[in-house]
C-alpha cells in the first residue's frame, strides 16, 4: 500500500473519537504491517485517551507546538499559526476549527495526505513544496512524541504500534522524498 494510504490510515487513526473507528484504522495498518493482536479494543481507547484526550493532563499531547515551542509555551504558538497559514493558502479548513488546534496530529497528518494525495494526480512543485514542508515539519517533531509515548508505563500494545508505525513511516518517506529531490 503506497505511502498515501498509510499517512491517511494514521490520520484516521487519531481522528477516532471511540474504539470502533481506532479498530477500523488499526486494521488496515496491520494488514500493511505486522501489528500485535488486540483482543479489548475498550483497552485500546483508554489508554488513547489518557495518552491524547484526556481529561486530565495530556500524558503525550498530540499537538506540534508541544515539541517545537517548548511545553512552557502552551498551544498555539508560532508553529501552529504557521501550520493554520499553510492550511489557508491550500484551502483546507479543519473540521474542529476553534475546537482543536491546527497543529492536533490527525489534522497535520490530514494535511500531508491531501497534498500527496493531489501529487498523485498532478505534477507540480508548488504541491511539492508544500509536501515537502509538511513532511518535514512532521519529521521534526514526531520522533520527540513518539519518545513520549513509549516512555509512558501502560500504553496499550496497539498504541505503541501506531506510534511506532507513525514514526517510522515520517522518517523512512522523508529520507526516500529527500532522495529523489536530490536527483
Amino acid at each position: 500500500m503506497p505511502f498515501t494510504n498509510t499517512i491517511e490510515l494514521l490520520s484516521h487513526f487519531f481522528f477516532a473519537s471511540n474504539a470502533e473507528e481506532m479498530k477500523d484504522s488499526y486494521l488496515a495498518l496491520a494488514e500493511i504491517f505486522p501489528a500485535p493482536a488486540v483482543d479489548d479494543w475498550s483497552a485500546v481507547e483508554f489508554s488513547f485517551n489518557h495518552l491524547f484526550v484526556g481529561p486530565r493532563a495530556l500524558l503525550a499531547p498530540p499537538y506540534s507546538s508541544i515539541y517545537l515551542d517548548g511545553d512552557k509555551a502552551g498551544l498555539m504558538g508560532e508553529s501552529t499559526l504557521k501550520v493554520r497559514y499553510l492550511y489557508e493558502m491550500l484551502g483546507l479548513v479543519s473540521p474542529w476549527v476553534n475546537k482543536i488546534p491546527d497543529d492536533h496530529i490527525a489534522l497535520e497528518l490530514d494535511a500531508l495526505w491531501q497534498a500527496a494525495s493531489a501529487l498523485e494526480r498532478v505534477n507540480s512543485p508548488q504541491l511539492q513544496d508544500v509536501h515537502d514542508y509538511l513532511l518535514n515539519h512532521l519529521r521534526s517533531w514526531v520522533p520527540q512524541f513518539v519518545v513520549r509515548i513509549q516512555a509512558i508505563e501502560d500504553v496499550h500494545p496497539a498504541v505503541l504500534f501506531v506510534a511506532q508505525t507513525l514514526k517510522d513511516v515520517v522518517l523512512s518517506h522523508s529520507e526516500k522524498s529527500a532522495a529523489q529531490n536530490a536527483v
